[in-house]
């Protein structure tokens, strides 16, 4: 087996950049009658712990953390869609809604949530097959 470090550091450290992908909204191009396509991208490791930091809450008298799940998929899809821009003020007029959390609820239906949140978390480095064992032969 080759030299890991020695293969890193063949590598142009510059061309190491985010996973991105695009996906199409399948219910909201059937309304518009034109596709609509979401451009996302990997979280960078200190979003992930800002929106891990945001979603939980410590409680000193049970002793635990309650942790928000939809808080982090809501973030979690503000910080990884590329395009649209969610927090587009825009956008929030036109939908008529204070936050871009509200505009994602009032965009997107549940299961479109979870799917784009699973996405986002795939090209984050959360889905099958991105870190494998090797067997020794």
């Amino acid at each position: 087996m080759s030299n890991v470090v020695d293969i890193l550091l063949k590598m142009d450290a510059e061309k190491i950049e985010l996973p991105k992908k695009l996906v199409e909204i399948k219910r909201l191009s059937e309304l518009a009658g034109e596709p609509i396509v979401f451009e996302i991208k990997a979280l960078t490791q200190t979003q992930f712990e800002e929106i891990q930091d945001m979603s939980t809450k410590f409680d000193p008298i049970s002793n635990k953390a309650d942790v928000d799940v939809f808080t982090i998929k809501l973030e979690t899809i503000l910080k990884g869609v590329v395009s649209p821009e969610l927090k587009r003020k825009e956008l929030l007029e036109h939908y008529k809604v204070p936050t871009p959390y509200d505009l994602i609820k009032k965009l997107l239906v549940p299961g479109e949530i979870d799917k784009l949140y699973n996405e986002i978390s795939d090209l984050s480095g959360f889905g099958e097959g991105a870190v494998e064992e090797v067997k020794k032969s």
